[in-house]
């Protein structure tokens, strides 16, 4: 367009579609419009919740005055080491988006039910786990496999 004095410039028109466009863009950037899609969340985070849910289970039965108790704390000792190297392993979401695993015990029996769940949880986690993993998830599933014995 030119101007009156004949020289060619920019229009108000196309002043304001540049401002509106700009906008557009800071108001689709706030929204996560424009970004991309969420990851996938890590396959390895239901084996964190139980893991943190074995740990309180071995602690409910160890202060409820179990007999064996330092047998008891030597595996809970090794569960908290899994717990500790699947946190290094893998970026956990906020507390809120992680799934919870409840387990409740009361008695030896009850852990060795829930050994029994999380040593196949572990085994199959670490037949789907990629190389890098599967090293440490086959160590996680032997220990459980293990404390299985211990328990008997």
């Amino acid at each position: 367009m030119r101007t009156p004095d004949g020289a060619s410039g920019t229009s108000r028109r196309d002043l304001l579609r540049a401002l509106a466009a700009v906008g557009a863009a800071g108001v689709l950037a706030g929204c996560d419009l424009l970004a991309g899609p969420e990851p996938d969340p890590d396959p390895l985070l239901g084996l964190l919740a139980e893991t943190q849910a074995l740990l309180t289970a071995y602690d409910q039965v160890i202060a409820a005055g179990a007999a064996n108790a330092a047998k008891l704390q030597t595996i809970r000792a090794t569960h908290e080491a899994h717990l500790t190297a699947l946190t290094a392993m893998i970026s956990p979401p906020s507390p809120t988006a992680t799934p919870s695993a409840a387990t409740t015990a009361d008695s030896v029996a009850d852990l060795k039910k829930a050994e029994t769940t999380a040593a196949k949880t572990a085994y199959d986690a670490c037949v789907a786990a990629v190389p890098a993993r599967a090293t440490l998830l086959g160590e996680i599933a032997a220990a459980r496999a293990t404390h299985l014995a211990v328990l008997s």
